[in-house]
């Protein structure tokens, strides 16, 4: 039997980070993966699906540069664009690979289960293989959630994984789900030429995620000139021979060449043996304590474990228990820190929409909100829709933000930072930010929410 200090299981954004920290750290560390390093996000999901937004972006802003004096026109070659896909995710890969080998991380392939506290058995092409070790992390991600109704089968019923393969541009979408993926696959989508409408049984887009009523009602605004049809307060029922029927207030027949679900996202605990280790499970999330531990010597982090299914979330939290498992495989007494308030999101639609911290409509909040009509460089660059909205306690502490406009998920840094290190409106404020950017819209509400607004009256 092998040995081995600490094995990962699954090779996502938390499991290899947590690899790739721990070796740096010293510790032998041996990496499983079932499919492809980077997990789902770098392969089919964060990744390619930005790649995409970027690719499509000139079709979303053609009647920006008619404006500006030039006409587009633009041919959309889907075999090229799949290939850049596969280009970009593969470059990417690679660059795991090769953090991963520069630090002596153990890269296997194949389906790893538990088959004792502190015991792993990889089963991959070559046979089966045990390996005891001093820690075991679970790092299996999720997977997208299936309907009853409608279970996918890549042809009439697409998962964002079957979207993101690009098999073909509907002339008729309909996206089932007004979330974080349903939205922007709706945007790319209709960019590329089809009609989409997208059906949500809550009341507003994006439900779950504390945006303001004022930035729900811009953001169906603006998909509505794109051509994306929202309807809330609708349920999707099932297949019809020509598309799919749905229920609001009526019930009735939608045409619909292909059905994206995008409902959400379940965790993968499945065949982890982890009823061998003593590992709770509650609704398919491993329980943990504050210090990631589910049972003695095996830690869950990432989707698994519960919590924004966030990419950026499940990095972090491998990073963080690699440093607590290299202290306590040491003999010392790791000091568990405390959660952070600062997890931001952001939404790739157009406009893009993000946030960080407290929502900004709880009472009690001072804020300050900035128009990007007011700012020079979104109007030169003809995108002068949106607007920053900082929210601050009574002591002046920034503590959320909520941003919806160009470049929000790239100006959202800047806040995230401020509010994970307390600073203050006035410390904001007084930091120079250079012209003409779209970050000044930063600076430009921290002023207003301080009552000395310089460019809206």
């Amino acid at each position: 039997m092998a040995e081995t200090a600490v094995v990962v299981i699954g090779g996502g954004p938390a499991g290899y980070v947590a690899a790739r920290r721990l070796g740096q750290l010293g510790v032998e560390t041996v990496l499983v993966e079932r499919d492809q390093l980077g997990g789902v996000c770098l392969n089919r999901g964060c990744i390619p699906t930005k790649a995409l937004y970027a690719a499509t972006s000139p079709l979303g802003k053609r009647e920006i540069y008619r404006r500006m004096g030039l006409d587009l026109e633009v041919q959309v070659d889907l075999p090229r664009l799949r290939a850049f896909l596969g280009e970009v995710v593969g470059r990417l890969r690679q660059g795991v690979h090769r953090v991963l080998s520069a630090v002596h991380v153990e890269v296997l392939h194949g389906e790893a289960r538990l088959v004792g506290p502190r015991e792993v058995e990889v089963t991959g092409a070559t046979g089966t293989t045990r390996i005891a070790a001093r820690a075991v992390v679970l790092a299996t991600g999720s997977a997208p959630v299936e309907l009853p109704s409608l279970p996918f089968d890549g042809e009439r019923v697409w998962s964002s994984d079957h979207a993101l393969q690009l098999p073909r541009v509907p002339e008729k979408l309909v996206v089932v789900g007004g979330g974080v993926v349903g939205l922007e696959l709706a945007t790319v989508y209709r960019r590329l030429g089809a009609q989409v409408m997208v059906v949500e049984m809550m009341n507003g887009v994006l439900p779950g995620l504390g945006l303001s009523a004022r930035a729900e009602a811009f953001l169906r605004q603006a998909l509505a000139r794109q051509g994306i049809e929202v309807r809330l307060g609708t349920t999707a029922v099932g297949l019809t021979p020509r598309g799919i029927r749905v229920r609001g207030q009526t019930e009735e027949e939608l045409e619909a060449e292909a059905v994206l679900v995008a409902v959400g996202r379940r965790p993968q605990p499945a065949g982890l043996g982890l009823e061998q280790a003593g590992v709770r499970v509650d609704k398919g999330f491993v329980q943990t304590d504050p210090g990631f531990r589910a049972a003695p010597g095996v830690y869950a982090i990432g989707d698994l474990r519960g919590g924004p299914l966030l990419a950026h979330k499940a990095s972090h939290e491998g990073l963080v228990l690699a440093e607590l498992l290299a202290q306590e495989l040491r003999g010392q007494a790791p000091a568990v820190p405390e959660t952070s308030p600062a997890v931001p999101w952001a939404v790739f639609t157009q406009p893009e929409v993000a946030a960080v911290g407290v929502p900004v409509d709880t009472p009690g909040l001072v804020l300050g909100r900035f128009p990007f009509s007011a700012l020079g460089r979104a109007w030169a660059e003809g995108e002068a829709e949106g607007f920053v909205t900082l929210a601050a306690d009574a002591s002046g502490r920034i503590v959320g933000a909520e941003i919806v406009g160009p470049h929000a998920s790239e100006l959202l840094a800047e806040v995230a930072l401020a509010v994970e290190a307390g600073l203050t409106l006035d410390q904001v404020a007084q930091t120079v930010h250079a012209h003409p950017t779209f970050a000044e819209a930063v600076w430009e509400a921290a002023l207003v929410a301080l009552g000395r607004p310089l460019h809206i009256l």
